[in-house]
C-alpha cells in the first residue's frame, strides 16, 4: 500500500513538472516573437524614407492662389453691389417716368372731359399787374399767418373772374389729403363754416373728381402716394381751364415747402397742425358784393 501511494504521488510531481515545463517553453516564444516583431518594426522604419519638406516656392505658390481667389470673391461682391445700386436707380427712373406720363394723361384727360363752359379761360391777376414784392415771412418761434393778400391782387381779381356770385353754402372746397383723420376734421371744420367739401385721397384722384366738379378752392397736402402736392398744383396750373382756382398748401415742412409752393402759384402755405381760423379766414378772402345790401358770395372762377 506504501509503494502505491508513493508511485502516484511520483506521477503527480512528474506531470506538474511537466506543466511547468511547457508554461515556460511558451512564454518564452512568445518574447521571442515580441522581438522578432520590435526589431522588424524598427527595419522598416528606417528604411522608410521620411516625406519631403515643403519648398518655399511651394509656400508662395499657395499663397498667391489664396490672395487670387480671396480677389475673385471681392471682386464678385463689388459686381453684384454695382449691380444692385443700378437696378435700384433704374427702378427710380421707371417710377419717375411712370408719375410723369400719368399727370401728363390726368392733365389732358381732364382738358377733353371738362365742358367749354365749366370753368372760363382767364389770365391771371398777376399778369396784368406790376411785380410785388413777397409778403415778409415770420421769423422762428412765431406764429404763422395766412399770406397777406395785396389789395390790388384782390382788386384785379375781382375785375378779371367772371361774375358769378355764390352764397357761402354754395361753395365747394375740394380737400385733397392721404389721411383719413386729416380729412375728416378738416372736412368737419369747413362743413360747420357752410361751405361743401369734395374728398380726395391724391392728386390723381383730385384730378378724376374735377371731371366732373367745378371746386371754388383747392387744399392740398404735399407728401401723399400715387401723385404729390406740388404734381397737382403743377397739374392744375398748366391746364388753362384750372390755372385759376385758389390753392392752399398744407405741409408739415412748412419752411422747406414754402418758398417753392409760392413759386408754381400755391396762394396760402400752413404748417401742421394749421391755424383753423387762419384758414377759413383765407378762404373768405375771396368774396366780393354784387350791391351792398346782398350777403357775401364767393366766385367760382
Amino acid at each position: 500500500m506504501t509503494t502505491l501511494f508513493i508511485a502516484l504521488f511520483v506521477a503527480l510531481a512528474a506531470a506538474a513538472g511537466w506543466r511547468v515545463v511547457v508554461a515556460r517553453r511558451r512564454s518564452a516564444q512568445t518574447q521571442a516573437a515580441r522581438e522578432n516583431a520590435a526589431q522588424a518594426a524598427q527595419q522598416a522604419a528606417k528604411t522608410t524614407p521620411a516625406p519631403a519638406a515643403a519648398s518655399v516656392p511651394d509656400i508662395e505658390a499657395a499663397r498667391a492662389t489664396a490672395r487670387a481667389k480671396a480677389q475673385r470673391v471681392i471682386a464678385a461682391e463689388q459686381a453684384r453691389r454695382k449691380a444692385a445700386i443700378q437696378k435700384a436707380q433704374n427702378a427710380t427712373r421707371v417710377e419717375a417716368d411712370r408719375r410723369a406720363a400719368e399727370t401728363a394723361k390726368a392733365s389732358a384727360a381732364l382738358a377733353s372731359t371738362l365742358p367749354t363752359n365749366a370753368l372760363p379761360k382767364v389770365e391771371p391777376a398777376t399778369a396784368l399787374l406790376p411785380k410785388v414784392a413777397t409778403p415778409v415771412q415770420p421769423t422762428v418761434g412765431e406764429k404763422t399767418a395766412p399770406l397777406a393778400r395785396p389789395a390790388a391782387v384782390v382788386a384785379a381779381r375781382r375785375t378779371e373772374l367772371p361774375a358769378v356770385l355764390k352764397t357761402v353754402e354754395q361753395t365747394l372746397v375740394l380737400l385733397v389729403d392721404d389721411s383719413k383723420m386729416v380729412r375728416v376734421k378738416s372736412s368737419r371744420l369747413l362743413s360747420s363754416h357752410g361751405f361743401q367739401v369734395l374728398t380726395a385721397v391724391d392728386g390723381i384722384d383730385a384730378l378724376k373728381q374735377l371731371e366732373n366738379h367745378c371746386p371754388d378752392i383747392v387744399i392740398t397736402d404735399v407728401d401723399m402716394p400715387g401723385m404729390d402736392g406740388f404734381g397737382l398744383v403743377n397739374a392744375l396750373r398748366g391746364n388753362p381751364r384750372t390755372q385759376h382756382i385758389p390753392l392752399v398748401m398744407i405741409t408739415s415742412a412748412e419752411d422747406r415747402h414754402r418758398e417753392e409752393a409760392l413759386r408754381v402759384g400755391v396762394g396760402l402755405v400752413m404748417g401742421k397742425p394749421y391755424d383753423e381760423a387762419g384758414l377759413i379766414a383765407h378762404i373768405r378772402s375771396f368774396k366780393f358784393f354784387a350791391k351792398a345790401e346782398e350777403p357775401e358770395a364767393l366766385a367760382c372762377a
